[in-house]
C-alpha cells in the first residue's frame, strides 16, 4: 500500500500548532540521512521548537504516531523514536515502554536473498528506545532505570545488549548492580564493548 509524501504524519494533524511543529521535526529527522550541511542545524531547531510546548502534549501526539502508522512506516516509526529521544522529556518513558512491549512481528520479506530484514528495522527501532531511555536514566528518572532493568533478561539478545550496556555504562549512577541482574550464561555482556556487538 503506496502513501503519498507526508500522509503518514496525519495523526499530528489535529494538533494545530503542535501538529505542525511535529511534522516539521519528522521532516527534519527525516532529513539527518542526507548529506545536507544544514541538515543537523534543521534538526535542532525542529527539537528546540518541540521544547516551546508542554511535554505531556508532545509525547502523546508522537505515542500516537507509534499507535497509528503502519507497521511498514520503518523510516517514521524510527523518526518518532529518534525524536523522542532526542528530546529528552521524562513524560516519554510509558512511550518507550509501549515501543519495547510492542510485540515484534515476524519477517516479512525472508524470500529475499539481500541482507534487507524488516525483524531488523524493529530491532533498531527498539534498540532507539532503549537509548532514549538511557538518557533519561543519566537524568535520574526512575521510571527509566526501571525500564532499563526489565528489559536485561529480553527475549531478544540486541535489546537485551543494549539494556546490560546501558546499566553498566550508567554504573553508580542508575544505583544499580548489574551483574546481579544478568543471567549466568549471559554473563559475558558485562564485558563486551560497544563497538563489538
Amino acid at each position: 500500500m503506496a502513501m503519498e509524501y507526508g500522509q503518514q504524519w496525519s495523526f499530528a494533524a489535529e494538533s494545530g500548532g503542535l501538529g505542525a511543529a511535529v511534522t516539521d521535526a519528522m521532516r527534519a529527522v527525516g532529513a539527518m540521512n542526507d548529506t545536507d550541511e544544514y541538515a543537523a542545524e534543521g534538526y535542532q531547531q525542529a527539537l528546540d521548537e518541540l521544547n516551546g510546548y508542554p511535554a505531556e502534549d508532545v509525547t502523546a501526539v508522537l505515542r500516537r504516531g507509534w499507535e497509528t502508522l503502519p507497521e511498514f512506516a520503518y523510516p517514521d516509526r524510527w523518526g518518532i523514536v529518534q525524536l523522542l529521544t532526542d528530546l529528552r522529556m521524562t513524560s516519554a518513558t510509558d512511550v518507550f515502554e509501549t515501543i519495547l512491549t510492542t510485540p515484534i512481528p515476524p519477517e516479512r520479506t525472508p524470500e529475499f536473498g539481500h541482507p534487507y530484514s524488516t525483524v531488523g528495522e524493529e530491532i533498531t527501532i527498539r534498540t532507539t528506545a532503549v537509548e532514549g531511555l538511557t538518557r533519561l536514566a543519566a537524568e535520574d528518572d526512575p521510571g527509566a532505570v526501571e525500564l532499563l532493568i526489565r528489559h536485561v533478561t529480553d527475549e531478544h539478545r540486541s535489546i537485551q545488549v543494549a539494556c546490560v550496556m546501558a546499566l553498566r555504562d550508567l554504573g553508580a549512577d542508575a544505583g544499580v548492580d548489574v551483574s546481579i541482574l544478568v543471567p549466568e550464561k549471559d554473563q559475558e555482556l558485562l564485558r563486551m564493548r560497544r563497538d563489538s556487538w
